[in-house]
């Protein structure tokens, strides 16, 4: 099992120090890889060829997770070793940082996904759905000084999608995936660690989407004024409610959507499992996000199957190679269900299906 840097068709390896971090709720897988040697061995010299900036892959046990640019290249020394240092990101990383700028900056009657090829062509990024993408927004502009990233999300947010890289130089628009992980999760057998959490913080009981829709020759007028829908979170006991503007024009329908997607995203931020195994991957296979898994933990009070939010991917001299899993409700990143109120005098084989967001 290992970790290599791909440089101009060169593999370098030997990492002393990884830590690879990818997931659903980050556009950009990131990457830190550190060796460091003797002053005799050859390592150093030959990484002396790599750059800040230069295009790279970093793969794990032969797969490719990540492929972008060199960010940053630390190198330093005393009188025993050298150590180098490298950081980057995927492809994706530019989108999160630069400015969105596309012709007129404004499009009308144009599917999401167009509009965020359009973004990220000049970048040579290419955009795929794995998801249904709904139907095309009325209109959609560019906010002076928003980011791509910012853009592209905020109009995904209108369609309760999910942008991510695909690791390959593309991002992709999604939802939560029921592609099976390498292996599930059980207490006692391939779990090292184990942390959940219940957070009410973040939470509420009644979300308020409000905005406006675009008019035409049938629809104008009062009906297209002051659309809003609203959705209740059961799982909160108390009221607190929640007004959001909707990022762009919609209509009740889509903004309906836009509620029950603020309300499970939510829900599924503040419950969360967090488990340590060894290694990076199961039978040849790497841990990816947006795979499922499923968790048996009486600690936790879990056996449900549940969705990988982020995976971390590190090494150490006092560890070892050890995979960190960031775990939600699948429900978290859908729009699905209907309600996600419990029905405790339901059969077992039904509670995978039934969710107040407050248990794993």
């Amino acid at each position: 099992m290992s970790v290599e840097l791909i440089v101009n068709g060169k593999r370098f390896g030997g990492w002393e120090r990884i830590s690879i971090d990818r997931g659903i709720e980050q556009m950009s897988g990131l990457f830190d890889l550190t060796v460091t040697d003797k002053w005799n061995s050859p390592t150093g010299q030959l990484m002396a060829e790599i750059k800040a900036g230069q295009s790279c892959e970093v793969t794990v046990a032969g797969s490719t997770v990540i492929t972008g640019y060199i960010d940053a290249v630390h190198r330093g020394y005393d009188a025993r070793s050298h150590e180098i240092n490298l950081s980057g990101r995927d492809k994706a990383g530019d989108l999160i940082d630069c400015s969105a700028i596309y012709k007129t900056g404004a499009w009308s009657n144009k599917r999401i996904e167009q509009i965020a090829a359009d973004l990220c062509a000049p970048f040579g990024i290419k955009v795929s759905a794995q998801a249904p993408t709904g139907a095309a927004l009325p209109a959609f502009s560019i906010q002076e000084g928003e980011t791509v990233y910012e853009a592209i999300e905020r109009a995904a947010r209108m369609r309760a999608l999910l942008v991510i890289s695909d690791g390959l130089g593309g991002i992709v628009l999604t939802r939560a995936s029921r592609a099976r992980a390498p292996a599930d999760l059980i207490e006692g057998q391939n779990i090292l660690q184990a942390d959940g959490e219940f957070n009410m913080a973040d939470r509420f009981s009644d979300y308020i989407i409000k905005g406006q829709a675009q008019g035409d020759d049938n629809i104008h007028g009062a009906a297209v004024a002051h659309p809003s829908a609203t959705c209740k979170d059961s799982g909160v006991p108390r009221y607190r409610p929640l007004i959001v503007i909707a990022e762009d024009q919609g209509g009740t329908a889509t903004f309906a959507e836009r509620a029950t997607w603020e309300r499970n995203i939510r829900a599924g931020r503040g419950t969360r499992a967090t488990v340590t195994v060894n290694g990076w991957a199961v039978g040849g296979k790497v841990w990816q996000p947006n795979t499922i898994t499923r968790l048996t933990s009486p600690f936790l009070n879990a056996d449900h199957e549940l969705l990988i939010a982020s995976v971390r991917f590190t090494l150490d001299d006092r560890a070892g190679a050890l995979t960190t899993l960031e775990l939600a409700r699948p429900e978290a990143y859908d729009t699905i269900i209907e309600d996600v109120s419990p029905r405790r005098n339901k059969k077992k084989k039904q509670a995978d299906e039934e969710w107040d967001g407050g248990e794993l």
